[in-house]
This record gives structure tokens, sequence and C-alpha cells, in this order.
């Protein structure tokens, strides 16, 4: 358990209905555990219902997450060490998300493999709803395949049946498992296991990372076919609900498809979807907000390194150069905005310039103006050079890194 509270500590998240953080469960971290034990060992223990939030998606709606207390954080993590050894033993290799020494881009080279072994037909396929569908009784009766021991079986339907509490007023769940939880993924695989066995059974190349898969076809008809027997078996035998909008075929030689935020394009071409672009835009316009005062190496350090590299690495795997050093410039451009707000007075900007031997006459720009941002004095008081030296991330430095070949 206390290996446990140490995972769930690297996750960090927030504090469910009882309001004890992390850090609070610490202070009292030998008798939080203590009582823990003692109500799992006497079969006392009764997680508290999940905290009810959304966070807001692209498309403009919101996604329901909730929220289990740290106590109980520490509790489903301990039975996911405890399960997730016996189900990684049956889990197929078509299989990506949420599992040990497996990763998205792992899911994503082997989408592109099967592409280019001319599979160009995609199976782009969307279920409703997944976590807050998944029927109790039938996922149960899965874990049983596997495990026998009552008291854990007790304890995952102790989980599933926790509730939410939302705005005040409590709602009893009676399908779904929380979005949220920490154990919520590996059940999910768990339920969605079938379908991975279906489709290797039948020879067809199937990709899952959670709910969202993709299966690739040789041909039209043959897509059609594995579409019409997937939607059977995932509504009729698994209860769930295929979009019948958001599913698809698509011809990918002809037209692309987006699969974990990368847009696969002529069976080959693989880059930022849409949506990627547009969020990391926002996101970086937001940490480099041009209306405040602000000190830029603190800023670069604190705020907007962490998400340049961390988006950097998620994405440099592919065809970015080109778009990577079209954002480093752009983003340097922001940060000299920023800079020249910072320093608001003029004086400041050609103190830089006589410090850096600018010839010429010291100019006259607005400090405030996006444009001045752009100008030759300020690009010589804030070379390229300067922003290396503060620390900046620069994306190509991450492709670079992720393909030393091509330098």
């Amino acid at each position: 358990m206390e290996e446990a509270l140490k995972e769930v500590k690297r996750n960090r998240g927030a504090a469910g209905i009882d309001g004890v953080s992390i850090r609070g469960f610490e202070y009292g971290l030998e008798d939080n555990v203590q009582v823990l034990q003692r109500e799992l060992r006497e079969k006392s223990y009764k997680p508290r219902p999940v905290k009810r939030v959304y966070i807001p998606k692209p498309d403009g709606t919101k996604r329901p997450l909730g929220i289990p207390t740290v106590r109980d954080r520490v509790v489903q993590a301990s039975v996911r060490r405890i399960l997730e050894p016996i189900f990684e033993a049956k889990f197929l290799d078509c299989s990506f998300g949420f599992r040990p020494n497996r990763s998205a881009h792992l899911a994503l080279e082997k989408i592109r493999k099967d592409l280019m072994d001319g599979y160009v037909y995609v199976i782009d396929a969307d279920l409703k709803s997944y976590f807050d569908t998944i029927p109790h009784e039938k996922l149960i009766s899965l874990v049983r395949e596997e495990v026998v021991d009552g008291s854990v079986i007790k304890l995952l339907k102790s989980f599933l049946q926790a509730g939410i509490m939302e705005g005040g007023s409590f709602h009893l769940n009676e399908k779904g498992t929380p979005q949220g939880g920490v154990i919520s993924p590996l059940l999910a695989n768990i339920y969605l296991h079938p379908l991975d066995e279906l489709m290797t059974e039948r020879g067809h190349r199937i990709t899952r990372y959670a709910d969202d898969f993709v299966i690739c076809c040789k041909s039209q008809k043959g897509a059609e076919r594995v579409l019409k027997s997937v939607t059977k078996f995932l509504e009729q035998e698994l209860g769930l609900i295929v979009h019948p909008e958001k599913t698809k075929i698509v011809d990918n030689l002809k037209e692309s498809f987006v699969f974990l935020g990368h847009e696969f394009k002529k069976g080959y071409w693989v880059n930022p979807s849409d949506k990627a672009l547009m969020k990391f835009k926002s996101n970086v316009k937001d940490i480099t907000r041009r209306n405040r005062t602000v000190n830029i190496e603190r800023l670069v350090k604190d705020k907007l390194n962490p998400y340049l590299r961390g988006w950097g690495n998620y994405f440099g795997h592919w065809h970015v150069k080109k778009l990577f050093l079209k954002f480093d410039s752009w983003i340097r451009r922001r940060l000299r905005a920023v800079q020249l707000r910072s320093w608001r007075k003029i004086r400041k900007l050609h103190r830089e310039l006589r410090r850096r031997k600018w010839e010429g006459e010291l100019p006259q720009l607005r400090m405030f103006a996006w444009r001045s941002s752009s100008s030759p004095p300020v690009h010589y008081a804030l070379p390229n050079e300067w922003f290396r030296e503060i620390g900046l991330v620069f994306l190509v430095d991450i492709y670079n890194e992720h393909h030393p070949q091509r330098g």
C-alpha cells in the first residue's frame, strides 16, 4: 500500500469529496495506511463516492471525470498492482493503452506499418461514452475468468458502485467505471479484451488504445463486412454503443483519419491533427500572454518549457521538422513581444541595443504593438542565441533527438 501511495503521489491529482489532498494524507501516513489495512482485513472498507468534475473537450463539449478520494485511490492502486500481472499475461499485442512498457507511439507505429503493408481501408471506430456505459455484471464476469478471490471481487464491485457526488447531490451509478479512477483503465482493457481476441482470431489488423481503435483492411468490401460484425459484437455481446456518426470507413490513399491526435495521410505521412495544432497554439498563447509584466526567464523555465517538452516529445516522432521550425519562430516572436511589454519603456530596448553594438539610429517603436516584435531592432536586441542562453526548449532540437540520422 505504501508503494501504491508513491504511485498515487506521482500521478498527483486533486482531492476527492473529503477534501483531503495527497499531502494531507501523507501527514498521517502511518495511521491512514493502518486504518485502511484493518478495514480491508475486516472487510469493512467502503469507498466514498467520487467527485464529479468536467473538463472541456476541443469540440466545445465537456468530458465527465470522477475523482476518488486519496484513500480510495491508494486502495485502487493496490488492487491494480495485484490484478495487472494476472491480466497482462492474457492481453494481446494489439492493445496499447495504459499498459506497462507500451505506449501511444507503439500503437501509431503499428498502424503505419499496417498501412504501408497495403491495408489502407481503415475502420475508424468510436464508442459512445465508453467508460460510462460498461455494464457492471458483464465486467465482473470477465474478471471472474481469472480471479476467484471473493474479497477482490467484492472490492471491485464496491469501486464500481461507489456512486457520484455532483453539486451536493448523490447519484448511484448502475453502470460505467468513472474516468479518473486509478483502476478504471485496467477494467476498461479487461472489458474490451474479447474484441481483441475476436479480431485476432479472424486475422484482422486491429490496433486499440483503451476505447479508441482502428482496424486496417485490404478492401472496401472487407472493411464493410468487418465493421458490420464488430458493431454487432460490441452492441449485442458487450452492450456498448458504436457512435453511428463518428464511426466510418476511410480509404487512406484518398482521405485522412485521426488517431490519438495524429493525422494519417496517404498511407505513409503522419502529422499532428488540426485539433492538436489549434490546442497547442491556444495553450502557448495562454502561457505567453502579452498583457502582463513577467520575468521571462522564469516564465520559460517554469511554464513554457515543460509544455513544449511534453508536446514535442509526443508529436516529434513523425514528419514535423518544417512544422517545428515554424512553431519555434512563432514562439520566439511571442516571447519577444512579452519582453517588450515587460520592459515597458523604450529606453530599455535602446540600452540592450547599445550593449549589443547596434549601428545606426536607435528606433522609435511602440513597445506594446505585436508588429514591433518582428522588427529588425528587436531581433537584434533579442537574437535567437539569446533564447538558447535563457534555456528555451527548441522544438526542432527535440525532433533532431528523435531523428539523429536526419540531423
